[in-house]
Parts: structure tokens; C-alpha cells; sequence
């Protein structure tokens, strides 16, 4: 399989920081993959929360992970501080791209960059809507930024 290559967006608008802690560690004694992925959940939750909205609930729809793609770069241990910013992509009619990047602050390395498709749904239709034009306002400035 080739490698995959994620590009950060021009700037991020959301920082975050998570220590590294032993229930994190794989048997190699590193920083676990399923754990980098609560991680990144844990980031767009709390990016979200930074807006004001849960997933749950944006203007009363929630939202939907439909793909994520991740590029391990380097390695990360225990108590290590990771520092986690959050970037919009590309918006379109159903969805929207958040851009991930973790980075060891000791190091200054780039742990990983991640990419999650997410879209809108709601839960009582049980379908697909566009972007709400309001949410769609309140990320414009920060995808002007990114663009």
C-alpha cells in the first residue's frame, strides 16, 4: 500500500494539549494507534466545544465521522505533552474536512497528521443535510485562514 501524504492546512485554528500516559502505551512501550485515534476524537470534541456545539448538537444536528486517514510520522511515549491543532479543509454542501496536526512538544516533532470527513445528519430523518449556512459562517473565517 502506498504511503498516504496529508498536507496541513495553511493555519489552524484550535490547540489543545495531552500528555501521553501508561494506559496509552502499547507493548513496544509507545504511544498505542487506538489511542492516537481517542486523541484525535477527544481533539474535534473539545474543538467543537470551543465553538459552542457538542456533536450531538449543531443548530439541532449532529455530526457523522464518514472517513479518517492518518500519517504516522514518529513515535511518542510516556509523559510525553503532545500538542494537538485543529484546522478546517475544504467545506462543501454535506461536509467538511477537519485537519489534525500532533506534535511532540519536547521534541518538536510531528507525531502524526490526520484527516476526518465528517458530515451533518439528522438523527430523526436518519439522513445526510448541507451544512447549516450559519455553521458554514462561523467556519468561513477560519477557512479563509486555511485556504
Amino acid at each position: 500500500m502506498p504511503r498516504i501524504k496529508l498536507d496541513p492546512p495553511d493555519a489552524f485554528s484550535f490547540r489543545m494539549e495531552k500528555s501521553v500516559g501508561l494506559s496509552d502505551l502499547n507493548y513496544a512501550r509507545h504511544l498505542d494507534s487506538q489511542s492516537m485515534l481517542n486523541i484525535l476524537h477527544e481533539a474535534r470534541l473539545q474543538y467543537l466545544a470551543s465553538l459552542g456545539f457538542t456533536e450531538e448538537n449543531i443548530f439541532g444536528l449532529g455530526m457523522v465521522m464518514t472517513n479518517l486517514a492518518v500519517d504516522f510520522r514518529s513515535e511518542s511515549f510516556a509523559n510525553d505533552v503532545l500538542i494537538i491543532d485543529v484546522g478546517i479543509g475544504k467545506v462543501n454542501r454535506y461536509g467538511i474536512d477537519i485537519c489534525l496536526k500532533v506534535t511532540n512538544s519536547a521534541l518538536d516533532s510531528v507525531v502524526c497528521m490526520a484527516k476526518m470527513g465528517v458530515v451533518l445528519f439528522d438523527f430523526d430523518k436518519h439522513q445526510m443535510v448541507p451544512v447549516p449556512p450559519q455553521f458554514k459562517q462561523l467556519l468561513q473565517p477560519l477557512e479563509a485562514q486555511v485556504a
